[in-house]
């Protein structure tokens, strides 16, 4: 196999102090979220306590998902901490 395809196959990428994991939606589709132990990085670059599936509202799932793993290393970039 080639490394492009198994970089298309993967779903976990880890970092410094968090990892970068593939989540499935309910539509089917794959986003990606920042996660260090319970928490994910929000969109306002604040870590947010990670819900259960059933606590998690739609404004939730907007702040802490990102379309890709390349959009999440970026965003981790701008705003890890110091």
């Amino acid at each position: 196999m080639k490394k492009e395809q198994w970089l298309e196959k993967a779903t976990r990428f880890e970092l410094d102090d968090c990892t970068i994991e593939a989540r499935q939606q309910i539509d089917g589709s794959k986003k990606w979220v920042i996660k260090t132990g319970n928490y994910l990085l929000g969109k306002g670059g604040e870590f947010i306590y990670e819900l259960s599936p059933s606590s998690r509202t739609e404004e939730f799932v907007a702040n802490t998902r990102f379309g890709s793993p390349d959009e999440c290393y970026e965003f981790w970039l701008e705003n890890r901490r110091k």
